[in-house]
């Protein structure tokens, strides 16, 4: 038996909005007794050869992934796993979301002046090693808003200032989930919709959305994740069962800016390596 396997399907470093270098988040899953982790950095798979190399020399499963935002009414993002990171055509669909992201941010920044905090571009890449517009995001404005004391944590800034709805939200250009997960699968990957909890948490409306997606060739959803109550992750595996989807799950981790969630785990404890297996199975390995 190998539930007693703890993995980590979704996590992020710093070539997107993490605190730890790809090789770091690889390390920490090795000391956390992770026997398996996929690196989901935002838009980019930069960090994924750094990553899997750092994973083998731990001695753990090491997996290239990537999340994609989609566009839709409310957050969603996909998760794509397996991904073949060399493939040029997701690479280039992948840099045209990353200038889209610097053409935000730079939004985002005006937005803030405006309301009076003077937060710098510069002030956002000294954050990490690399940064450019073109990496980094709302994370990281958040945390240089704390930073400069406007507000106390990453949160309060997302709340009050950063969150779609409110007044220093920027929309950014992004591709329709049949878009997305059709690049992901191009690209060899299996294509799990990320935390599905922040779309809605009526079962009716999600099992309607999830049909809807797997007409397009989605191939899961996060079951486990660090915020859900059981109730709704019992239903994520209803429907997955009903809708012959694969099961995923992960900690959302990114060190420092988001420091409440620790790497492997979610609100159910920990995701099982039966998850991964079964995931695997789905995709021939």
């Amino acid at each position: 038996m190998t539930d007693n396997l703890k993995i980590d399907l979704h996590t992020h470093s710093t070539a997107s909005d993490g605190t730890f270098s790809p090789r770091e988040v690889a390390k920490k899953a090795k000391e956390a007794g992770l026997s398996a982790i996929a690196l989901t950095d935002h838009d980019t798979t930069a960090g994924i050869g750094e990553f899997l190399l750092s994973c083998r020399e731990s001695g753990i499963e090491g997996i290239a992934g990537v999340e994609i935002s989609a566009k839709f009414r409310t957050e969603m993002h996909i998760i794509g796993l397996f991904i073949d990171e060399k493939n040029e055509e997701f690479a280039e669909k992948l840099e045209r979301l990353r200038n889209a992201r610097e053409i935000r941010n730079r939004e985002v920044l005006k937005l803030l002046e405006k309301n009076g905090f003077d937060i710098t571009e510069t002030d956002i890449v000294s954050q990490k090693d690399g940064a450019t517009l073109r990496n980094t995001g709302r994370a990281h404005i958040a945390r240089a808003m704390v930073n400069k004391g406007y507000v106390k944590t990453t949160d309060e800034a997302f709340v009050n200032y950063l969150k779609k709805g409110n007044s220093c939200y920027v929309e950014r250009i992004t591709y329709s989930p049949e878009e997305s997960i059709k690049m992901i699968k191009a690209a060899g990957g299996c294509a799990i919709l990320a935390h599905p909890v922040y779309i809605t948490e009526d079962y009716d409306e999600l099992y309607k959305l999830l049909s809807e997606l797997k007409s397009y060739g989605l191939d899961g959803i996060e079951c486990y994740y660090n915020c859900y109550t059981e109730k709704f992750s019992h239903t994520c595996e209803e429907i997955c069962n009903k809708l012959a989807l694969v099961k995923s799950g992960g900690s959302d981790f990114h060190g420092a800016n988001k420091p409440d969630i620790a790497l492997g785990s979610v609100s159910a404890g920990y995701v099982p390596y039966s998850v991964l297996r079964k995931i695997k199975e789905q995709r021939g390995l």
